[in-house]
């Protein structure tokens, strides 16, 4: 059964470009209807931490990328040396005393002399006297690996196709830290092939690694898996994607309102295509379209604009019910809500119609917030210079004294003290009213509107009349159009 691996370092958030490596992986497995690993590759102590491990599966989850075996780097320590022992015991690895300053102090003249870096081979050949002299003197130790350096290692990438090394370029290199940790090669493979991964899908930094891996493979007696190198994501400017062109973590997507499978959408369309002009898909739907030899080697352009694209179709395709549920976090985050008004009927009306309202206007969930704020005020909060032109007119206080007579009439109509819920259809007849009454005056059309949504919002743009009436409620809006006649008269307009 083929079997792949999703291996991040809890070092970080779940990057834009690491998530993508999820999601390929998870296609992969799919396609091949084999088994995805996660394994939390933890072994760097000092920058590992669990709340990044805890972010990372959490992200993981919301996208939808489930795991069929999870693993723990930090949980295998003991089989990493156990293996380290084997080759030991073969030869094929030795015990390296060299002192970090040793090392440094080597490494500066190699580059001084023009020269690429690697291990001398000092402690290669001691005698077995000189390293029970070294072990009695508690010298600390790493273990390096044997390179044979009269030969080629080549492999044949799945995307990028036959690549190979010169062993003489790598030299020795460290299998064993000096506190027992395995270095990051080391561990991968005795992972992958203890856990008979046969593919290996990964970012293309990793090429090189790849080398003194296949070394390792060969001399544990592993199964080669097969490689694949995904090309980088960059910015839109060409450089390498990072914070100075804004969100690079899943949870920053998520936390500004992006949904999970327009997220999926995008990150699938990064070097790869279902085929066709096909853009807007359910990830699971393309499960059959996906090959890892489609994938493309040029680097992928990271274009949030486009992402915002994509992920405001699906917000479109979020019912008005749906769409409420998953905005209401954003209002309570931005405190135009608070956890207790969940269960207050007329702010849950409020934003049911302003979910639909609204959803045309929406390319993350977080831009709720804009267009809601001032729907849950009494007043309104500013007028805009424009909406200030449009009240100087003369028509303008004309149309606003008859909106106002339409909306207290509808008012007396019920009990005073209650807000009267009006639904777009009935906000639509108030307006109607308002423009027969005005007829044999001639206002209508910009005449008409402006002045009306002047007085409900202290703006020129928004959503449609009725829906704004709708989203207020009729007591409020009457509380607004009397504070905007305020307006006009103390302002001299």
């Amino acid at each position: 059964m083929p079997r792949l691996r999703f291996a991040p370092s809890p070092t970080g958030g779940l990057h834009i470009g690491t998530a993508r490596t999820a999601l390929f992986n998870w296609l992969a497995a799919k396609s091949l209807k084999g088994h995805l690993i996660l394994r939390i590759e933890d072994t760097d102590a000092k920058r590992s931490k669990s709340f990044y491990e805890k972010s990372i599966i959490r992200d993981l989850e919301w996208l939808g990328l489930e795991w069929d075996e999870f693993y723990r780097q930090s949980d295998r320590i003991k089989i990493y040396g156990e293996f380290a022992r084997k080759l030991l015991d073969q030869n094929k690895a030795y015990r390296c005393f060299c002192t970090p300053e040793r090392l440094e102090k080597l490494k500066e003249d190699q580059y001084a002399a023009g020269k690429m870096s690697k291990y001398d081979n000092r402690c290669r050949e001691l005698s077995p006297s000189e390293i029970e002299k070294n072990l009695k003197e508690g010298k600390k130790f790493a273990i390096r690996f044997r390179v044979n350096t009269d030969r080629e290692i080549t492999f044949n990438d799945l995307i990028r196709g036959r690549i190979t090394f010169s062993a003489d370029t790598i030299g020795d290199f460290i299998i064993i830290k000096s506190d027992g940790m395995p270095s990051y090669n080391f561990a991968v493979v005795v992972d992958d092939g203890d856990m008979k991964i046969t593919h290996v899908l990964r970012g293309e930094d990793h090429i090189t690694n790849t080398a003194r891996q296949i070394l390792l493979f060969e001399s544990l007696g592993f199964r080669q898996p097969f490689f694949a190198h995904l090309s980088m994501i960059l910015g839109r400017d060409g450089s390498k994607l990072s914070k100075r062109h804004g969100a690079t973590t899943i949870s920053e997507f998520r936390e500004e309102g992006y949904l999970a499978e327009a997220m999926t959408n995008y990150l699938s369309l990064l070097s790869w295509s279902p085929g066709g002009d096909e853009e807007i898909f359910n990830i699971r739907d393309v499960i059959d379209k996906f090959r890892i030899q489609d994938i493309s080697r040029s680097p992928a352009i990271f274009d949030v604009d486009k992402l915002k694209w994509i992920n405001g179709i699906y917000i479109r395709k979020k019912s008005p019910e749906e769409l409420a549920d998953l905005c209401i976090p954003y209002l309570i985050r931005d405190k135009i809500i608070s956890r207790e008004d969940k269960e207050n009927p007329e702010v849950m009306r409020k934003i049911l119609r302003g979910a639909k309202a609204f959803r045309d206007n929406l390319k993350v969930l977080g831009d709720f917030s804009f267009y809601m704020k001032d729907f849950f005020s009494d007043v309104i909060t500013d007028y805009s210079a424009e909406s200030i032109e449009v009240l100087r007119l003369d028509t303008s206080k004309v149309v606003i004294d008859c909106f106002l007579k339409v909306l207290e009439s509808r008012y007396k109509s019920f009990d005073n003290g209650i807000d009267i819920d009006l639904n777009e259809e009935q906000s639509r007849e108030l307006i109607n009213l308002v423009a027969e009454n005005l007829k044999g005056q001639k206002i209508k059309g910009r005449l008409l509107y402006m002045p009306i949504r002047v007085s409900l919002t202290g703006k020129t743009h928004g959503p449609e009349l009725p829906d704004v009436i709708s989203i207020i409620g009729l007591k409020n809006s009457i509380q607004r159009v009397k504070q905007t006649l305020e307006y006009i008269k103390s302002n001299n307009l």
